[in-house]
């Protein structure tokens, strides 16, 4: 089977240069580098960076030396690249040539030997040991250089191949008239020299051409060996070659047929022993360790890829565009194009093989395959065929249902139908030889039992929902090993005769799970394949009854995988093909791949920004151990795995000590950028997982932020012996300032006490000269009425004294006493009660007058009295009524005063004095 293997395309969109690339290295850790038209490239695995070279343009050779120098030569330029702390950054070594300047012209290749670097200019060898570089002596003008078995060979114009021993040259006998080489490569028992004219060499008949391939190679720009004993030839205008180790063609991949262009300038096996192909536009990367091809419209098949089958070692491919035909070991021979069957245009269903027949199931009905024709004998689309007891009949299903057909005089003819059946019918087994099952994606199963002539023995069972399955859709059957087992849109059942019941494989659903498996296949070793969740991966039985689940090194093809009616054909040990969105995807599950477990991840970058300015990048380091940024800081840290096997799936997973405790989830991202950190230590720890689930060896790398200066050692010192001083001073200015403002405190105490007491003795004496001017006018007064009454008493005796000498009447008497009534009831008595009263009681009655409620005189006199807390007998005296009419006066009173009952008449007038 002619097949490509899988891909991956760069133009120079991808890595930013030139369409051209030359020459390929690797440095310790596995990065790319790439000799390209603008520049030196850097693939990572993750990404590629172009890096120019000073006062040079085109770069045609590269090589990386021991101490992980990257040596590049350009038109007239050589030098080397190295991690520095400031960047990748180049060194030039034109400088140092003697005498200076001088010419070089183009750099074609690049050789190191046992640490010294040959650098082969268009007519002659530079040679770089770590010091000086100087030019050799060579015996004439150079052709080519080249490395082999350790050692430097070098072909001469017209005089044949040289090697250089111990700084000379010794010429090797026999090979003046060979052609110009482009390779000299080791082989089992001798070695192999390719010319550029096509035509090959053996070490043992150099005068002698071996074979010639000028026809097919035409002009050859490269030849290496790899790793598992073929040989890679790049050619100018026929695309690449793969020998075997006796020099026969193995593989010719061109433009449209495994690579991207015809012109292969120069060849590179990696680190995963894949290639990387240099072409006249851009780079390939072959992944030809991987177990995996792909069969497609580049080599002939064109469409989506539903079904195969090998029929008398031809092999015949079904797409939606019809059948593709091959022989199955063409490409042990010379590769070609698959061939279109004619007539078959349109979607292919299937394969069916009865017996020496087979059969085309097509959207336009059933064919028989013929040599090289097609033979219809059935309109309805067909799915399937299925064999018989009786081979002169088969069952077909197609989009109506099942029909039977008998061959007659050589002849398919329909000869019946399953009556009642008018489902499509893609999917059919038999549990026995009477017993027929048939599934459908959306409506269940079905069971028909059938008699020896293939009639309905009872009426068709529908199992589905009811019958223990999760849901009536996405049912199929499949023979495992010799057993009946039906998917279902939630894991894996087997059916129970006895009881009609569908129940889970505890064997599936431990391995699998219960997400829906969309196909299910088994080889003769019991290894089972299938494809879940648009997944493909296999069960390999290690012991009896004893399965492994391997799903890892299918992540290379899932991408690929048809996700309508998939498919997967075992055509023998070596050859498994599977539907694909383009064609079909080979798998040869003999082809050993090894896995690298043992990689690591690399600290691509650093970038140290403001964080006010995050975009403006002040700091950029690719190389560095120790490294301090500033509080005000952010960065950024770059990484990448060069795990080429599988790059497009390497994801990562970070922390940074002390601040996360855990790792971070793993993510393709390969970058981490932190800002505002607060200060301190840090360390950040990174790893990667490539597509196998193995897990890289843990890089790191740490920093420090730097506290603000207001944090720094010098500033803490500072305020420890300012805080000292303040603990030591404060308490002797307190002090101090405690004196003094005691001493001005005491002065002010004493001056307010003095202008108090200055104050207090003038109200003092004010309240004693105001007492005592009343005092006075209380005895004046009480003195007054004093004289007055003892003269009204003197006026009285002498009227009673004057009566009685006179022998006095009654109406003299009468007259005393209302003389003594007049003098009782003068108002004179109470104004001065009024004054004196007011006077002890701030103007009390002035205020109970001034009220809004209106008092007569009497109440008044009432209310005054109440305040002096005088009893109602002792009011009646001075009121001169009755103790019941001061009872009285007083509930008027209370009236007037709008009190309640609760309230005492009493408290009111002394809280009305207050």
């Amino acid at each position: 089977m002619n097949k490509i293997p899988l891909k991956s395309h760069f133009n120079s969109e991808h890595y930013k240069g030139g369409i051209q690339n030359w020459s390929f290295d690797q440095d310790a850790n596995g990065i790319l580098y790439v000799a390209n038209n603008k520049g030196l490239l850097e693939f990572d695995g993750n990404e590629w960076k172009k890096y120019k070279v000073p006062l040079s343009t085109k770069v045609r050779g590269v090589k990386v030396g021991r101490e992980n120098r990257v040596f590049v030569g350009g038109q007239n330029q050589i030098g080397y690249f190295e991690n520095t702390k400031k960047g990748f950054e180049f060194t030039s070594l034109i400088d140092n040539l003697e005498p200076n300047p001088k010419s070089i012209a183009e750099i074609w290749k690049i050789i190191e030997i046992n640490g010294s670097i040959f650098f082969n200019t268009e007519s002659k060898l530079l040679v770089y040991n770590g010091s000086e570089i100087r030019e050799l002596n060579s015996p004439g003008f150079l052709q080519a250089s080249f490395k082999h078995r350790n050692k430097l060979i070098v072909q001469i114009y017209e005089k044949g191949l040289f090697e250089f021993v111990d700084s000379d040259f010794q010429h090797i006998s026999g090979t003046q008239l060979l052609p110009e080489i482009v390779g000299i490569l080791e082989n089992v028992n001798d070695d192999i020299y390719f010319s550029r004219n096509g035509i090959v060499f053996k070490s043992n008949q150099l005068n002698t051409p071996f074979i010639d391939y000028s026809i097919k190679f035409g002009s050859i720009n490269s030849a290496i060996k790899l790793s598992n004993g073929d040989f890679a030839i790049g050619t100018q205008n026929n695309g690449l070659f793969i020998l075997n180790p006796n020099l026969t063609i193995k593989k010719h991949f061109t433009k449209n047929n495994g690579i991207s262009d015809r012109t292969v300038k120069s060849i590179y096996e990696d680190n995963f022993n894949n290639l990387w192909v240099a072409l006249n536009n851009g780079i390939d990367y072959l992944k030809i360790s991987l177990p995996f091809s792909l069969i497609n419209e580049e080599v002939g098949v064109e469409g989506s890829g539903y079904a195969v089958h090998n029929f008398k070692n031809k092999i015949y491919l079904g797409t939606n565009n019809g059948v593709f035909t091959q022989n199955l070991y063409s490409e042990l021979t010379y590769p070609s194009k698959y061939i279109f069957f004619k007539g078959s245009e349109g979607q292919v269903w299937n394969f069916s093989q009865i017996d020496d027949e087979l059969f085309l199931n097509h959207n336009k009905g059933a064919f028989k395959i013929n040599d090289n024709s097609l033979e219809k004998f059935h309109d309805i689309g067909s799915w399937k065929f299925k064999k018989t007891n009786d081979p002169n009949i088969i069952l077909g299903g197609d989009y109506q249902g099942i029909r039977s057909f008998k061959k007659i005089n050589g002849k398919w003819n329909r000869s019946g139908e399953i009556p009642n059946l008018n489902e499509s019918s893609r999917i059919l087994e038999f549990e026995n030889d009477s017993t027929l099952w048939m599934t459908h994606g959306y409506k269940g199963a079905y069971r028909l039992h059938l008699d020896s002539n293939l009639q309905l023995k009872k009426t068709i069972q529908h199992f589905g929902k009811h019958s223990g399955f999760p849901s009536n859709i996405l049912i199929s059957s499949y023979i495992l090993n010799g057993k009946l087992v039906f998917t279902s849109e939630q894991g894996i059942y087997d059916f129970n005769p006895k009881t009609l019941k569908f129940s889970s494989n505890t064997f599936f659903d431990k391995m699998l799970g219960k997400d829906h498996v969309s196909k299910l296949v088994t080889d003769e070793n019991n290894s089972i394949f299938y494809i879940q969740n648009q997944k493909f991966g296999v069960l390999k039985e290690k012991s009896y009854g004893k399965f492994q689940k391997d799903t890892s090194v299918f992540k290379h093809i899932n991408k690929f995988i048809n996700d309508d009616l998939q498919n997967i054909t075992i055509i023998n040990k070596q050859n498994i093909l599977v539907g694909a969105k383009e064609g079909f995807i080979h798998y040869n599950p003999l082809k050993e791949h090894y896995i690298n477990k043992d990689f690591s991840v690399i600290l691509r970058s650093i970038e140290v920004s403001k964080s006010t300015n995050p975009k403006k990048i002040i700091k950029h380091f690719s190389f560095t151990k120790e490294l301090e940024l500033n509080a005000d800081q952010n960065i950024k840290i770059n990484y990448a795995s060069p795990y080429f096997d599988g790059y497009e799936n390497i994801t990562y997973s970070y922390k940074l000590s002390p601040l996360d405790n855990n790792w971070s989830k793993w993510s393709s991202m390969n970058e981490k950028d932190y800002n505002h950190l607060p200060y301190g230590k840090y360390t950040f720890k990174v790893k990667a997982k490539n597509l196998y689930g193995n897990e890289s060896k843990i890089s790191s790398i740490s920093f420090e932020v730097l506290a603000p200066w207001y944090a720094t050692k010098v500033a803490k010192v500072i305020y420890f012996v300012i805080g000292l001083s303040t603990f030591i001073l404060i308490p002797l200015v307190q002090r101090k300032k405690y004196k003094t403002e005691k001493l001005i405190i005491t002065k002010e105490k004493e001056k307010e006490l003095k202008i108090k007491d200055d104050e207090i003795d003038k109200l003092h004496t004010e309240k004693l000269q105001t007492e005592l001017d009343l005092k006075n006018d209380q005895l004046t007064s009480i003195t007054m009425q004093l004289l007055k009454n003892k003269e009204f008493i003197q006026n009285v005796k002498e009227k009673i004294s004057n009566s009685i000498n006179k022998g006095g009447s009654t109406q003299g008497l009468k007259h005393i006493i209302k003389s003594i009534d007049q003098e009782l009831s003068d108002e004179d008595y109470w104004n001065k009660f009024a004054y004196h009263f007011d006077q002890v009681h701030g103007n009390y009655l002035k205020k109970l007058s001034n009220n809004n409620i209106r008092l007569s005189p009497r109440e008044i006199k009432l209310a005054a009295f109440l305040r002096m807390n005088m009893s109602s007998k002792e009011i009646s005296k001075f009121l001169n009524i009755t103790t019941r009419g001061v009872e009285l006066a007083r509930y008027r009173l209370r009236k007037k005063l709008k009190l309640n009952r609760d309230q005492n008449l009493v408290e009111y007038l002394i809280d009305l004095d207050k």
